[in-house]
Order: C-alpha cells, then sequence, then structure tokens
C-alpha cells in the first residue's frame, strides 16, 4: 500500500510537472575551465550564457534529448561538453549544438543519474534503470558517447537484489574513489527498508558496502564529495517531506546528521574555501563558515538549486517569488542580486538546428512567462505510469549542488 500510494504522488507530481508547470531552473553548472560561462538545466531545456550572465540563450529540451523525454540531470565536464540525463538514455555535446544519444549498454535505459571525472572529462560513469526492474552503474571512457559493461548491478554484492542504485560521485581529490547509494522499499526479506552507501577505491572494481540504518522509504543521496578530501562525503536524506544534510568523515563507516531545518531543501554546496550552504525552499539559507561547527539562518530565496565559482554563489529563485529565477552572492549568502529572469532569454541558440528544432517551443515558452498561455508543457512528455514509479527512489529532481567536475 505504502509503495503504491507514493507511486501515485510522484506519477502526480510527473504530470504535472510536465503538463502545466511554470518553468523553473533545477540546477546551475559554472564550470572553472569557462569562468564567463553559465549553465542552468530547467525544466523547459538548458539556459545558457557565455558572457558571465549578460546576454542568455537556450536549448530546448526536446533537441537535447532527441526524444523529448524529461531531462534528470545536467552534468559539464572541464573540456565545456556538457551531458544530460534522461528518461531513456543519455545525451552529450561538445558545442552546445549537437547533441548525440548513447550507444552501447544505456541506449533504451532511463538514466538517473551521471557524473564526468572532474580531472578527465572522457570519463563518466551513470545509473541506469530497465523499464521494469533493476540498476546498474555504467562506465564510458569517451566522455558519455558509448558506455561499457556494467561496475554494479542489483543483485550482485554488495548490491542486493531488490535495491536500486540511485546517486554516483567521483572524488575530485582521488579520482579512483567512486561512491554510490542505494534504496529500497519496504518488503518481505528488507521489511524496513534499505539505504547504503557504497565505496569503491579502485575505481570500480571493487566495492565497501556501508548500511545506513535509516527508517522505512528514507532515501539518501549524494550532495558533494568534499574537494579536498575524498573520505568526507555531504548526504541528502530525504524522507516525509523533509530533507537533511549528513556527513560522513570516514569514507561512510560512521554518518552524522550536521543539518536538518525540517522542510525540503533545494540545494547545497561545499564552497572552494570549505563553508557550507544550504537553503529550502521557504526561503530559509544556511551558512557554515570554515571552521565553524554550527549553521547561521540567513533569509535567502526560496531555493531551487545552488553553485559555486572562484567564492561566488549562484542560486536559483522563484521566479514570482524572488523576482529572479538565477542569482548571485559574494558575501557568503547575506545579499543576492538578479542575474537572470527568464523572460530575459533571447531565444535559442544561434546554431541553425537549434533555431528551427526550437522555434515553436520558444514561442510557447514567452507565451507563458508573460502570461498570454495558460500553462507550458515547453517540450516535456509525461512518462508512463511504470516509468513514474521507478523514478519514485531516484527522487528525480535532486537540486544538487554542483561539486567541482559540476561546476
Amino acid at each position: 500500500m505504502r509503495r503504491a500510494v507514493l507511486a501515485l504522488a510522484v506519477v502526480a507530481s510527473l504530470e504535472a510537472r510536465a503538463d502545466g508547470a511554470f518553468p523553473t531552473g533545477m540546477s546551475v553548472l559554472v564550470p572553472a575551465g569557462a569562468p564567463q560561462r553559465i549553465l542552468v538545466g530547467t525544466t523547459f531545456g538548458l539556459v545558457i550564457s557565455e558572457d558571465a550572465g549578460a546576454t542568455w540563450r537556450y536549448v530546448c529540451e526536446p533537441y537535447v534529448t532527441g526524444s523529448g523525454n524529461t531531462v534528470l540531470v545536467y552534468q559539464a565536464g572541464s573540456n565545456g561538453e556538457v551531458i544530460a540525463a534522461h528518461l531513456d538514455n543519455l545525451s552529450r555535446t561538445a558545442d552546445l549544438c549537437t547533441w548525440t544519444r548513447a550507444t552501447g549498454s544505456m541506449a533504451g535505459l532511463i538514466v538517473v543519474d551521471a557524473f564526468v571525472t572532474p580531472a578527465n572529462p572522457d570519463s563518466v560513469l551513470a545509473i541506469a534503470w530497465p523499464p521494469a526492474a533493476g540498476a546498474s552503474l555504467f562506465p564510458s571512457g569517451n566522455g558519455g558517447q558509448s558506455f561499457g559493461a556494467a561496475l554494479l548491478a542489483s543483485g550482485v554484492p554488495p548490491v542486493r537484489a531488490d535495491e536500486r542504485l540511485v546517486s554516483v560521485e567521483i572524488a575530485a581529490s582521488a579520482p579512483a574513489v567512486v561512491y554510490a547509494t542505494t534504496f529500497a522499499f519496504p518488503s518481505a526479506s528488507l521489511p524496513g527498508g534499505s539505504a547504503a552507501l557504497l565505496r569503491s577505491a579502485d575505481g570500480g572494481n571493487g566495492w565497501s558496502r556501508f548500511d545506513l540504518g535509516v527508517g522505512p522509504s528514507v532515501q539518501v543521496k549524494i550532495a558533494q564529495v568534499d574537494p579536498a578530501d575524498a573520505n568526507t562525503v555531504y548526504l541528502l536524506v530525504s524522507s516525509g517531506g523533509s530533507d537533511a544534510i549528513s556527513v560522513t568523515s570516514d569514507g561512510g563507516a560512521t554518518v552524522q546528521t550536521v543539518l536538518a531545518p525540517g522542510t525540503p531543501m533545494g540545494g547545497f554546496v561545499r564552497a572552494s574555501d570549505g563553508a557550507l550552504y544550504a537553503g529550502t525552499g521557504a526561503g530559509d539559507f544556511y551558512v557554515r563558515a570554515p571552521g565553524a561547527t554550527n549553521f547561521d539562518r540567513l533569509p535567502g530565496p526560496h531555493l531551487l538549486c545552488l553553485g559555486e565559482r572562484a567564492g561566488r554563489l549562484y542560486a536559483c529563485g522563484n521566479g514570482s517569488g524572488d523576482g529572479y529565477d538565477l542569482a548571485t552572492s559574494d558575501d557568503g549568502g547575506k545579499s543576492f542580486h538578479k542575474v537572470l529572469s527568464f523572460t530575459q532569454i533571447l531565444g535559442p541558440i544561434a546554431c541553425p538546428a537549434v533555431q528551427s528544432a526550437c522555434a515553436a517551443d520558444f514561442a510557447q515558452l514567452q507565451r507563458t512567462l508573460t502570461g498570454a498561455g495558460a500553462s507550458c508543457s515547453c517540450g516535456q512528455g509525461s512518462p508512463g505510469g511504470a516509468a513514474a514509479l521507478i523514478l519514485l527512489a531516484a527522487a528525480a529532481w535532486r537540486h544538487r549542488a554542483p561539486a567541482r567536475g559540476r561546476r
């Protein structure tokens, strides 16, 4: 019964987002190697500035996926390439104009997470689910163009048969160190459900398992691996409509909660100076200064995403409630300044193929943003019930902050 109720809730939320949701931001990518580039992954496509936010264009979601399916995760490599994990594959681009779908073991699967190795953008890991059951972690050695044999799979230790892999990340300071998390619904064999943190010290060949001991239906996902310490991992723990941040400083052996605002969180980032930042959709912004043990609470945006580059914070807000869809802070979250409202988007990027493919989508987007249209599907198709059900454990829109490899 619990599974059926949760599945129905996810189906409803996905259909609302696809068929009538107002456009929102869901992630921000600020690559360290491209200091003028800002990428905002949204519910209608990828919004792009190549001049530090002075002007904005976009690529519509149907063009990104090649199928009209929903993008769950955008990631950027240090070489400027971008990948998009979506409901029926993974797509990649080197120039934002030409997007190609992955070949090999992941084709046709639902890709719920992906991560680009910070020091080697040719190396990509992705978690993919078949339509019925199971999950696997696949590697790519060519930037996501194709994927090889699974490094992890449901039913093969240390992943149990009734568990699904839901998040993956590679340590920036030690590229051989990989973390993943699992989730399982309560069942006859696992009446309390299950969540675990998996760690590999050799690039995914061997794994250690750390059961997290959380309650039934609690989901645990990687918020960020500390960019300076491969043994420190920040975890997003979600249960009953509220989120918390927990941390392990010993590679998974012990875990402690460091922030529990009692409401859903919209973003988290461990900044380059060691400060921790987090925020909620209710407008509370949390800051833990380097070396401090407690968080200070400040007023902030109704947070939908959070990132950081060279000391500057980037935060997705609620366009109607905050007056912006993306803002920056240069004073540690004390104040935020508008960088983008979606009404500023000039149109699709200049490539002829994108201009042609996204013209109708952009016209509908403009009508929605200006109030001339009642709703905006913005290119998104509604997934079927089976797809929506298996997306539950992945918590598809995970507002995860970009670690170094995501910037």
